[in-house]
């Protein structure tokens, strides 16, 4: 591997139409990142730029990147943050220095740009709220995570065992050990969402494998007796460098989101959020994250004997 300063790492899932060229900026731009692709197609000629030698893998995003990091375990110690980023979000390269930048000055463990009005968009609550720097989650999305990279290395048997990436990002920011303020929306710089849902090759993977990614998000959220059931912004950090509380986000976050629905691509789901988080100012109150607790599985002495299970229903 070639020797690297830099701290960060992107890994970006790419194939021949790849947007990650437009991350790199003009010649000469200072990046605080280093760049590896990941290929999914057979072909890696029309793939450039990288800092650190391609990897193909035809799998799934995720079993893909856990084979490269099993197999690369270096990297994960080299770096201190890695950006997982599919091919077809838009990003600037000095907004990538200033994420990481942020990440690791605020300590967080997890983290992602806001999506701009003009993304796709599957979470609204991830959507930009202007008026704060970042907005702290329980919730964030596969699409480009920031990831420390000692978190990271925790996190990668529960993603291979759950590779569709849809269930396990439900539960990244509330595995850890103090999960209250280390998960956040970056809401100084956006990121655009450019492919509309299920048309990308990743969906043809799925079917390809028999993969079904809203059952893993079922199968996910029941592993955990205390699973949230809702995407919480919970708290915020102003411009000036105040932090507020679960009240002053969801009404500002709400709001914003009844008002802007109109005009974004998915304007009904925004709308329905918006509502969901001006109720979250009742309902979620003072909400703050608390560890997963796995449920424990009974006991062989409590277990049904063999046809019983038959029997009771």
């Amino acid at each position: 591997m070639t020797p690297t300063t830099r701290r960060f790492l992107v890994v970006v899932r790419a194939g021949a139409k790849s947007l990650h060229p437009q991350w790199l900026g003009a010649p000469g731009f200072a990046r605080n990142w280093d760049l590896q692709l990941s290929a999914y197609g057979d072909r890696t000629d029309a793939l450039a730029h990288g800092d650190l030698p391609t990897v193909v893998d035809q799998g799934t995003k995720w079993d893909s990147l856990v084979r490269h990091f099993r197999a690369h375990p270096e990297i994960l110690d080299r770096y201190d943050y890695v950006m997982l980023a599919d091919d077809d979000v838009l990003m600037k390269g000095q907004d990538i220095n200033r994420l990481f930048e942020m990440s690791a000055a605020h300590g967080l463990m997890v983290s992602q740009f806001a999506l701009s009005r003009d993304s796709w968009i599957t979470y609204p609550a991830l959507m930009h709220c202007p008026g704060y720097t970042l907005r702290y989650t329980n919730h964030i999305d596969c699409m480009a995570p920031c990831i420390q990279s000692a978190y990271l290395k925790t996190l990668l048997p529960f993603i291979e065992k759950y590779s569709c990436g849809w269930g396990a990002d439900h539960t990244w920011a509330m595995l850890m050990d103090d999960p209250p303020y280390r998960c956040a929306i970056v809401d100084e710089m956006t990121m655009v969402h450019t492919r509309k849902f299920q048309t990308g090759t990743l969906h043809r993977t799925f079917a390809r494998l028999g993969a079904d990614p809203l059952e893993e998000v079922r199968t996910v959220i029941a592993l955990f007796d205390n699973f949230p059931g809702a995407n919480i912004n919970y708290a915020a950090l102003l411009p000036d460098g105040r932090r507020v509380g679960s009240t002053h986000v969801q009404a500002r976050n709400g709001l914003h989101l009844v008002l802007s629905a109109p005009f974004t691509r998915t304007p009904y789901k925004v709308f329905r959020k918006g509502i969901g988080m001006l109720l979250q100012v009742f309902t979620r109150a003072g909400h703050l994250p608390e560890k997963l607790r796995y449920i424990e599985p009974p006991r062989k002495a409590d277990a049904q004997p063999s046809g019983m299970a038959e029997l009771s229903t």
